[in-house]
Protein backbone atom coordinates (compact mmCIF):
# COMPACT_ATOMS: atom_id res chain seq x y z
CA UNK A 1 0.00 0.00 0.00
CA UNK A 2 2.99 2.26 0.12
CA UNK A 3 6.59 2.69 -1.15
CA UNK A 4 9.33 1.42 1.77
CA UNK A 5 8.23 0.59 5.74
CA UNK A 6 4.66 1.21 6.66
CA UNK A 7 3.92 3.75 9.95
CA UNK A 8 1.04 2.28 11.56
CA UNK A 9 -0.82 3.83 14.61
CA UNK A 10 -2.39 1.92 17.19
CA UNK A 11 -5.03 3.00 19.47
CA UNK A 12 -5.06 1.21 22.50
CA UNK A 13 -2.70 -1.05 24.86
CA UNK A 14 -5.38 -3.46 25.66
CA UNK A 15 -5.20 -6.89 24.75
CA UNK A 16 -5.98 -6.27 21.41
CA UNK A 17 -3.49 -2.86 20.83
CA UNK A 18 -0.45 -5.13 22.82
CA UNK A 19 -1.00 -8.51 20.31
CA UNK A 20 -1.08 -5.97 17.21
CA UNK A 21 1.89 -4.28 17.98
CA UNK A 22 3.80 -7.45 19.24
CA UNK A 23 2.74 -8.49 15.87
CA UNK A 24 4.15 -5.35 13.71
CA UNK A 25 7.44 -5.02 15.67
CA UNK A 26 8.20 -9.19 14.57
CA UNK A 27 7.70 -8.06 10.66
CA UNK A 28 10.36 -5.26 10.67
CA UNK A 29 11.20 -5.59 7.21
CA UNK A 30 7.93 -4.05 6.34
CA UNK A 31 6.32 -2.27 9.06
CA UNK A 32 8.66 1.05 10.96
CA UNK A 33 8.07 0.18 14.82
CA UNK A 34 4.36 1.26 16.16
CA UNK A 35 3.29 4.12 18.08
CA UNK A 36 0.54 3.18 20.45
CA UNK A 37 -1.47 4.96 21.85
CA UNK A 38 -3.15 4.72 25.53
CA UNK A 39 -5.20 7.04 27.48
CA UNK A 40 -4.12 5.78 30.52
CA UNK A 41 -0.82 5.45 32.42
CA UNK A 42 -0.35 1.67 31.62
CA UNK A 43 -1.39 -1.30 29.40
CA UNK A 44 -3.92 -4.20 30.14
CA UNK A 45 -7.33 -2.09 28.73
CA UNK A 46 -10.52 -3.29 30.48
CA UNK A 47 -8.49 -6.16 32.72
CA UNK A 48 -6.77 -3.34 34.53
CA UNK A 49 -9.16 -3.02 38.05
CA UNK A 50 -10.37 0.15 40.01
CA UNK A 51 -12.13 0.77 43.31
CA UNK A 52 -13.65 3.99 41.63
CA UNK A 53 -17.24 2.64 40.47
CA UNK A 54 -18.84 5.87 41.18
CA UNK A 55 -16.86 8.12 39.42
CA UNK A 56 -18.32 7.27 35.39
CA UNK A 57 -16.02 9.82 33.56
CA UNK A 58 -12.91 7.88 35.29
CA UNK A 59 -13.80 4.56 35.32
CA UNK A 60 -12.55 2.87 32.22
CA UNK A 61 -12.66 -0.87 33.06
CA UNK A 62 -15.64 -3.29 33.68
CA UNK A 63 -14.08 -5.51 36.58
CA UNK A 64 -15.49 -6.49 39.72
CA UNK A 65 -13.01 -7.50 42.87
CA UNK A 66 -13.78 -10.54 43.04
CA UNK A 67 -14.37 -12.07 38.68
CA UNK A 68 -12.83 -14.99 38.17
CA UNK A 69 -12.11 -15.65 33.96
CA UNK A 70 -16.07 -17.65 32.63
CA UNK A 71 -12.57 -19.20 30.10
CA UNK A 72 -10.20 -21.02 31.02
CA UNK A 73 -6.44 -19.85 30.90
CA UNK A 74 -5.91 -23.01 28.58
CA UNK A 75 -7.53 -21.27 25.57
CA UNK A 76 -7.41 -17.86 26.62
CA UNK A 77 -3.99 -17.64 25.92
CA UNK A 78 -1.93 -16.00 22.63
CA UNK A 79 -0.96 -18.75 21.32
CA UNK A 80 2.84 -17.74 21.25
CA UNK A 81 2.88 -17.19 25.16
CA UNK A 82 1.51 -18.91 27.53
CA UNK A 83 0.32 -18.54 31.03
CA UNK A 84 1.68 -19.56 34.18
CA UNK A 85 1.12 -23.77 34.22
CA UNK A 86 0.80 -23.35 37.81
CA UNK A 87 -1.85 -21.45 37.75
CA UNK A 88 -5.54 -23.12 37.56
CA UNK A 89 -7.79 -22.99 34.46
CA UNK A 90 -10.38 -20.28 35.86
CA UNK A 91 -7.99 -17.73 36.87
CA UNK A 92 -8.64 -14.32 38.82
CA UNK A 93 -8.99 -11.20 36.55
CA UNK A 94 -5.19 -9.83 38.22
CA UNK A 95 -3.52 -12.73 36.46
CA UNK A 96 -4.65 -11.96 33.18
CA UNK A 97 -3.44 -8.30 33.87
CA UNK A 98 -0.27 -9.70 35.18
CA UNK A 99 -0.32 -12.28 31.83
CA UNK A 100 -0.90 -8.92 29.62
CA UNK A 101 2.13 -7.01 31.86
CA UNK A 102 4.71 -10.15 31.17
CA UNK A 103 3.65 -10.17 27.48
CA UNK A 104 4.33 -6.40 26.87
CA UNK A 105 7.77 -7.22 28.29
CA UNK A 106 8.37 -10.14 26.55
CA UNK A 107 7.94 -9.06 23.22
CA UNK A 108 9.47 -5.23 24.30
CA UNK A 109 6.52 -3.47 23.02
CA UNK A 110 6.04 -0.89 26.37
CA UNK A 111 9.11 1.37 24.57
CA UNK A 112 6.48 1.82 21.86
CA UNK A 113 3.57 2.77 24.14
CA UNK A 114 2.31 6.46 24.89
CA UNK A 115 1.16 6.65 27.96
CA UNK A 116 -1.41 8.96 28.89
CA UNK A 117 -1.64 10.16 25.18
CA UNK A 118 -5.45 9.75 24.22
CA UNK A 119 -6.26 10.33 20.86
CA UNK A 120 -8.22 13.17 19.39
CA UNK A 121 -8.80 12.66 16.27
CA UNK A 122 -8.49 10.29 13.43
CA UNK A 123 -9.53 11.32 9.52
CA UNK A 124 -8.12 10.09 6.24
CA UNK A 125 -6.58 12.19 3.57
CA UNK A 126 -5.54 11.80 -0.23
CA UNK A 127 -2.81 13.70 -1.72
CA UNK A 128 -2.76 14.61 -5.68
CA UNK A 129 -2.27 11.21 -6.40
CA UNK A 130 -5.21 9.79 -4.94
CA UNK A 131 -3.20 8.49 -2.19
CA UNK A 132 -4.83 7.41 0.99
CA UNK A 133 -2.57 7.81 4.56
CA UNK A 134 -4.25 9.19 7.73
CA UNK A 135 -3.40 11.56 10.22
CA UNK A 136 -3.97 11.21 13.84
CA UNK A 137 -4.18 13.90 16.35
CA UNK A 138 -3.36 13.16 20.01
CA UNK A 139 -3.08 14.90 23.23
CA UNK A 140 -0.21 14.41 25.41
CA UNK A 141 0.37 17.15 28.44
CA UNK A 142 -2.02 19.55 27.58
CA UNK A 143 -1.00 19.95 23.94
CA UNK A 144 -2.34 18.42 20.81
CA UNK A 145 0.01 16.68 18.35
CA UNK A 146 -0.82 15.91 14.57
CA UNK A 147 1.10 13.10 13.01
CA UNK A 148 1.00 11.10 9.50
CA UNK A 149 0.26 7.14 9.36
CA UNK A 150 -0.23 4.55 6.26
CA UNK A 151 -2.72 2.55 8.74
CA UNK A 152 -4.42 2.89 11.75
CA UNK A 153 -5.51 -0.04 13.80
CA UNK A 154 -8.00 0.73 16.25
CA UNK A 155 -8.17 -1.69 19.83
CA UNK A 156 -9.95 0.10 21.90
CA UNK A 157 -12.49 -2.73 22.72
CA UNK A 158 -16.17 -2.67 23.89
CA UNK A 159 -16.47 -2.99 27.46
CA UNK A 160 -16.33 1.01 28.62
CA UNK A 161 -19.46 2.10 27.72
CA UNK A 162 -22.73 1.09 29.24
CA UNK A 163 -25.40 0.03 27.15
CA UNK A 164 -28.69 0.81 28.79
CA UNK A 165 -32.25 0.24 27.01
CA UNK A 166 -35.08 2.68 27.58
CA UNK A 167 -37.12 1.86 30.64
CA UNK A 168 -40.73 4.00 30.63
CA UNK A 169 -40.82 5.31 33.99
CA UNK A 170 -37.58 4.97 35.44
CA UNK A 171 -36.42 8.33 36.16
CA UNK A 172 -39.16 7.49 38.73
CA UNK A 173 -38.14 4.84 40.42
CA UNK A 174 -36.49 5.62 44.02
CA UNK A 175 -34.28 2.91 44.09
CA UNK A 176 -30.95 2.83 43.12
CA UNK A 177 -30.00 2.18 39.15
CA UNK A 178 -26.66 1.53 38.27
CA UNK A 179 -25.09 -0.56 35.04
CA UNK A 180 -22.76 -3.91 35.77
CA UNK A 181 -19.78 -1.71 34.06
CA UNK A 182 -19.96 0.23 38.11
CA UNK A 183 -20.52 -2.87 40.25
CA UNK A 184 -17.54 -3.83 42.28
CA UNK A 185 -18.72 -6.21 45.07
CA UNK A 186 -21.92 -7.47 46.64
CA UNK A 187 -21.46 -6.11 50.46
CA UNK A 188 -22.96 -2.95 49.93
CA UNK A 189 -26.07 -4.55 48.99
CA UNK A 190 -26.85 -5.94 51.75
CA UNK A 191 -30.04 -6.98 52.59
CA UNK A 192 -31.61 -5.52 49.34
CA UNK A 193 -34.26 -6.48 47.05
CA UNK A 194 -32.65 -6.54 43.20
CA UNK A 195 -33.44 -7.12 40.10
CA UNK A 196 -30.59 -7.99 37.32
CA UNK A 197 -31.95 -7.17 34.01
CA UNK A 198 -29.93 -9.29 31.05
CA UNK A 199 -28.97 -13.07 32.01
CA UNK A 200 -25.56 -13.04 30.18
CA UNK A 201 -22.24 -14.34 32.00
CA UNK A 202 -22.50 -11.22 33.68
CA UNK A 203 -25.57 -11.25 34.96
CA UNK A 204 -25.81 -14.60 36.03
CA UNK A 205 -22.58 -14.04 37.56
CA UNK A 206 -23.39 -11.13 39.23
CA UNK A 207 -26.57 -12.21 40.70
CA UNK A 208 -24.82 -15.76 42.46
CA UNK A 209 -22.55 -13.46 43.89
CA UNK A 210 -24.75 -10.98 45.64
CA UNK A 211 -27.12 -14.17 46.62
CA UNK A 212 -24.74 -14.49 49.64
CA UNK A 213 -25.56 -10.72 50.73
CA UNK A 214 -28.92 -9.67 49.33
CA UNK A 215 -32.29 -10.32 50.63
CA UNK A 216 -33.41 -11.54 47.25
CA UNK A 217 -32.17 -11.62 43.73
CA UNK A 218 -34.52 -11.46 40.74
CA UNK A 219 -32.67 -12.18 37.17
CA UNK A 220 -34.79 -11.09 34.53
CA UNK A 221 -34.71 -11.67 30.97
CA UNK A 222 -36.06 -12.62 27.97
CA UNK A 223 -34.42 -15.83 27.14
CA UNK A 224 -35.57 -19.46 27.56
CA UNK A 225 -35.82 -20.74 31.16
CA UNK A 226 -32.75 -21.66 32.75
CA UNK A 227 -31.29 -25.38 33.35
CA UNK A 228 -29.89 -24.75 36.53
CA UNK A 229 -30.84 -24.50 40.31
CA UNK A 230 -29.85 -20.79 41.58
CA UNK A 231 -29.13 -20.28 45.17
CA UNK A 232 -32.64 -20.14 47.61
CA UNK A 233 -33.27 -16.21 47.15
CA UNK A 234 -32.49 -16.61 43.46
CA UNK A 235 -35.31 -16.38 41.24
CA UNK A 236 -35.78 -15.65 37.24
CA UNK A 237 -38.70 -13.38 36.16
CA UNK A 238 -39.61 -11.69 32.54
CA UNK A 239 -38.00 -8.32 30.91
CA UNK A 240 -38.52 -5.09 32.89
CA UNK A 241 -40.26 -2.77 30.94
CA UNK A 242 -41.62 0.03 32.58
CA UNK A 243 -40.87 1.50 36.37
CA UNK A 244 -43.33 3.18 39.30
CA UNK A 245 -41.84 4.61 42.24
CA UNK A 246 -40.78 1.44 44.07
CA UNK A 247 -41.69 -1.36 41.58
CA UNK A 248 -40.52 -2.47 38.37
CA UNK A 249 -43.09 -3.91 35.81
CA UNK A 250 -42.47 -7.30 33.53
CA UNK A 251 -43.22 -7.45 30.10
CA UNK A 252 -46.20 -9.84 31.48
CA UNK A 253 -47.51 -7.23 33.60
CA UNK A 254 -46.64 -8.59 36.96
CA UNK A 255 -44.43 -5.60 39.57
CA UNK A 256 -41.71 -6.61 41.61
CA UNK A 257 -40.75 -4.10 44.32
CA UNK A 258 -37.55 -3.25 44.47
CA UNK A 259 -34.39 -1.14 45.79
CA UNK A 260 -32.05 -1.82 43.20
CA UNK A 261 -31.74 -2.45 39.76
CA UNK A 262 -29.02 -3.68 38.22
CA UNK A 263 -28.57 -3.21 33.93
CA UNK A 264 -26.60 -5.96 32.45
CA UNK A 265 -26.69 -5.41 29.15
CA UNK A 266 -23.86 -5.11 27.49
CA UNK A 267 -21.87 -1.85 25.86
CA UNK A 268 -22.41 0.26 23.19
CA UNK A 269 -19.28 0.89 20.47
CA UNK A 270 -17.39 4.13 21.13
CA UNK A 271 -15.09 5.56 18.94
CA UNK A 272 -15.13 9.81 19.22
CA UNK A 273 -12.02 10.12 17.56
CA UNK A 274 -13.96 9.84 14.31
CA UNK A 275 -16.59 12.71 15.07
CA UNK A 276 -16.29 15.89 13.55
CA UNK A 277 -14.40 18.24 16.21
CA UNK A 278 -12.47 21.03 13.90
CA UNK A 279 -10.04 21.68 11.56
CA UNK A 280 -6.77 20.91 12.32
CA UNK A 281 -4.85 22.03 9.34
CA UNK A 282 -2.63 24.43 11.65
CA UNK A 283 -1.09 21.74 13.89
CA UNK A 284 1.58 21.29 11.46
CA UNK A 285 3.95 18.95 14.73
CA UNK A 286 7.06 21.41 12.77
CA UNK A 287 5.77 20.54 9.33
CA UNK A 288 4.56 22.91 6.58
CA UNK A 289 0.92 22.70 6.10
CA UNK A 290 -0.16 20.53 3.57
CA UNK A 291 -2.98 20.68 1.19
CA UNK A 292 -5.58 18.03 2.13
CA UNK A 293 -8.89 16.60 1.09
CA UNK A 294 -10.66 14.81 3.61
CA UNK A 295 -12.73 11.92 2.22
CA UNK A 296 -15.88 11.05 3.14
CA UNK A 297 -15.97 9.10 6.56
CA UNK A 298 -20.19 7.65 5.65
CA UNK A 299 -21.83 4.80 5.94
CA UNK A 300 -23.29 2.90 3.70
CA UNK A 301 -25.32 4.84 0.31
CA UNK A 302 -29.24 4.24 -0.04
CA UNK A 303 -32.51 4.80 1.88
CA UNK A 304 -33.01 1.86 3.82
CA UNK A 305 -29.64 2.17 4.94
CA UNK A 306 -29.63 3.78 8.00
CA UNK A 307 -26.27 4.51 9.42
CA UNK A 308 -26.07 2.79 13.26
CA UNK A 309 -25.10 5.28 15.65
CA UNK A 310 -22.19 4.79 17.82
CA UNK A 311 -23.91 1.97 20.13
CA UNK A 312 -25.78 -0.18 18.07
CA UNK A 313 -23.64 -1.70 15.13
CA UNK A 314 -20.60 -0.37 14.28
CA UNK A 315 -19.88 3.20 12.44
CA UNK A 316 -18.00 2.01 9.72
CA UNK A 317 -19.01 -0.80 7.20
CA UNK A 318 -16.01 -3.79 8.07
CA UNK A 319 -15.11 -6.04 5.54
CA UNK A 320 -14.84 -9.44 7.69
CA UNK A 321 -15.41 -7.74 10.63
CA UNK A 322 -12.00 -6.22 10.72
CA UNK A 323 -11.24 -3.84 7.36
CA UNK A 324 -12.94 -0.74 7.03
CA UNK A 325 -14.59 -1.30 3.37
CA UNK A 326 -13.97 1.64 1.91
CA UNK A 327 -11.03 2.37 3.52
CA UNK A 328 -9.03 -0.67 3.84
CA UNK A 329 -6.04 0.62 5.93
CA UNK A 330 -8.31 0.99 8.74
CA UNK A 331 -8.95 -1.93 11.05
CA UNK A 332 -10.99 -2.37 13.82
CA UNK A 333 -9.42 -5.19 16.00
CA UNK A 334 -11.27 -7.07 19.25
CA UNK A 335 -14.64 -5.44 18.33
CA UNK A 336 -16.68 -9.23 17.44
CA UNK A 337 -19.05 -10.23 20.71
CA UNK A 338 -19.18 -13.86 22.42
CA UNK A 339 -15.94 -14.79 21.46
CA UNK A 340 -12.43 -15.88 23.21
CA UNK A 341 -10.79 -12.83 23.10
CA UNK A 342 -6.69 -13.18 22.47
CA UNK A 343 -7.06 -15.74 20.11
CA UNK A 344 -9.13 -14.13 18.26
CA UNK A 345 -7.01 -10.50 17.96
CA UNK A 346 -4.22 -12.98 17.46
CA UNK A 347 -5.56 -13.64 14.16
CA UNK A 348 -6.98 -10.65 12.87
CA UNK A 349 -4.43 -8.41 13.78
CA UNK A 350 -2.07 -11.19 11.28
CA UNK A 351 -4.48 -11.25 8.75
CA UNK A 352 -4.64 -7.38 8.58
CA UNK A 353 -0.91 -6.84 8.39
CA UNK A 354 -0.73 -9.50 5.57
CA UNK A 355 -3.21 -7.26 3.80
CA UNK A 356 -1.46 -4.34 4.32
CA UNK A 357 2.41 -6.37 3.06
CA UNK A 358 0.49 -7.06 -0.56
CA UNK A 359 0.57 -10.59 0.81
CA UNK A 360 -3.54 -11.40 1.12
CA UNK A 361 -4.94 -8.98 -1.48
CA UNK A 362 -8.68 -7.96 -1.01
CA UNK A 363 -11.79 -7.80 -3.49
CA UNK A 364 -12.39 -4.14 -4.81
CA UNK A 365 -13.37 -2.17 -2.38
CA UNK A 366 -17.37 -1.78 -4.64
CA UNK A 367 -17.23 -5.81 -3.40
CA UNK A 368 -16.44 -4.79 0.22
CA UNK A 369 -18.97 -2.24 0.37
CA UNK A 370 -21.67 -4.92 -1.08
CA UNK A 371 -20.86 -7.48 1.27
CA UNK A 372 -21.18 -5.36 4.34
CA UNK A 373 -24.47 -3.84 3.11
CA UNK A 374 -26.12 -7.08 2.32
CA UNK A 375 -24.32 -8.69 5.83
CA UNK A 376 -26.27 -5.53 7.67
CA UNK A 377 -29.55 -6.03 5.59
CA UNK A 378 -30.11 -9.55 6.08
CA UNK A 379 -29.26 -8.87 10.18
CA UNK A 380 -31.81 -6.15 10.29
CA UNK A 381 -34.37 -8.18 8.15
CA UNK A 382 -33.78 -11.26 10.39
CA UNK A 383 -34.87 -8.80 13.24
CA UNK A 384 -31.65 -8.51 14.98
CA UNK A 385 -30.92 -5.42 16.88
CA UNK A 386 -27.64 -3.71 15.37
CA UNK A 387 -25.46 -4.13 18.53
CA UNK A 388 -25.46 -7.74 17.58
CA UNK A 389 -23.63 -7.44 13.97
CA UNK A 390 -20.57 -8.67 15.16
CA UNK A 391 -21.46 -11.30 17.15
CA UNK A 392 -19.55 -14.32 16.27
CA UNK A 393 -20.08 -17.42 19.25
CA UNK A 394 -19.63 -20.97 18.01
CA UNK A 395 -18.97 -19.14 14.34
CA UNK A 396 -15.82 -17.52 15.45
CA UNK A 397 -13.93 -20.92 14.82
CA UNK A 398 -14.70 -20.99 11.15
CA UNK A 399 -14.19 -17.54 11.01
CA UNK A 400 -10.89 -17.82 12.45
CA UNK A 401 -10.26 -20.80 10.46
CA UNK A 402 -11.11 -18.73 7.09
CA UNK A 403 -8.70 -15.71 8.36
CA UNK A 404 -5.49 -18.11 8.55
CA UNK A 405 -6.32 -20.07 5.24
CA UNK A 406 -6.98 -16.61 3.32
CA UNK A 407 -4.06 -15.12 4.49
CA UNK A 408 -1.69 -17.89 5.08
CA UNK A 409 -0.44 -17.62 8.92
CA UNK A 410 -0.47 -20.72 10.81
CA UNK A 411 -4.16 -21.66 11.60
CA UNK A 412 -5.47 -21.67 15.78
CA UNK A 413 -5.38 -25.57 16.87
CA UNK A 414 -8.52 -27.29 16.79
CA UNK A 415 -8.74 -28.29 20.60
CA UNK A 416 -9.62 -24.77 21.14
CA UNK A 417 -12.76 -25.24 19.45
CA UNK A 418 -13.18 -28.19 21.29
CA UNK A 419 -12.49 -26.54 24.84
CA UNK A 420 -14.79 -23.51 24.57
CA UNK A 421 -17.92 -25.94 23.50
CA UNK A 422 -17.15 -27.74 26.62
CA UNK A 423 -16.64 -24.96 29.08
CA UNK A 424 -19.88 -24.02 27.53
CA UNK A 425 -21.93 -26.48 27.91
CA UNK A 426 -20.59 -27.30 31.71
CA UNK A 427 -21.34 -23.43 32.73
CA UNK A 428 -25.04 -23.89 31.21
CA UNK A 429 -25.27 -26.82 33.11
CA UNK A 430 -24.10 -25.34 36.45
CA UNK A 431 -22.83 -21.83 36.86
CA UNK A 432 -21.99 -22.11 40.32
CA UNK A 433 -19.38 -24.98 40.34
CA UNK A 434 -18.06 -24.91 36.62
CA UNK A 435 -14.96 -23.12 37.75
CA UNK A 436 -13.70 -25.98 40.00
CA UNK A 437 -13.13 -27.37 37.05
CA UNK A 438 -9.25 -27.80 35.53
CA UNK A 439 -8.43 -28.58 32.18
CA UNK A 440 -5.13 -30.22 30.24
CA UNK A 441 -4.26 -29.68 26.61
CA UNK A 442 -2.87 -32.47 25.08
CA UNK A 443 -1.78 -31.75 21.90
CA UNK A 444 -3.63 -29.78 19.04
CA UNK A 445 -6.06 -32.15 18.66
CA UNK A 446 -7.28 -32.95 22.00
CA UNK A 447 -7.52 -32.34 25.83
CA UNK A 448 -8.64 -33.45 28.82
CA UNK A 449 -10.48 -32.14 31.95
CA UNK A 450 -10.19 -32.76 36.12
CA UNK A 451 -14.00 -32.92 37.03
CA UNK A 452 -13.10 -33.68 40.56
CA UNK A 453 -12.63 -29.88 42.17
CA UNK A 454 -16.18 -29.24 40.26
CA UNK A 455 -17.17 -32.84 42.52
CA UNK A 456 -16.35 -31.67 45.57
CA UNK A 457 -18.28 -28.25 45.27
CA UNK A 458 -21.38 -29.62 44.56
CA UNK A 459 -21.76 -32.05 47.72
Amino acid sequence: MASGRLRVAVIGAGASGLCSAHHILSRSMNFEPPVVFEMTGQVGGTWVYTDEAGKAGNTHSSMYRDLKTNLPKEIMEFPDFSFDPSLPSFIHHSHVLKYLEDYTDEFAIRPHIRFNTPVVSVYPVSDDQERLSWRVVSRTQGEEVLEKFDAVMVCVGHYSHPYIPDIDGIKDFQGQVLHSHYYRYPEVFSSRSIVLLGSGPSGVDIAIELSAHAKRVILSHRGPPLNWSPPNNVSMAPPVVSATRNALVCEDGRKILADTLIFCTGYRYNYPFFLPRRDVDDITNGEIPERRDVLDWGFLEGEDMKRPDLGEGHMPPLYKHIIHARYPSLSFIGACKIVVPFPLVHCQAQFFLLVLEGKCPLPPVEQMLSESRKEYIDHRDFGLPLKYLHRLGLNQWEYNQWLADTAGFEPLAPVLGKLYEATREFRNANPLVYRELNFKVLNREKFEVDTEGMKEANE
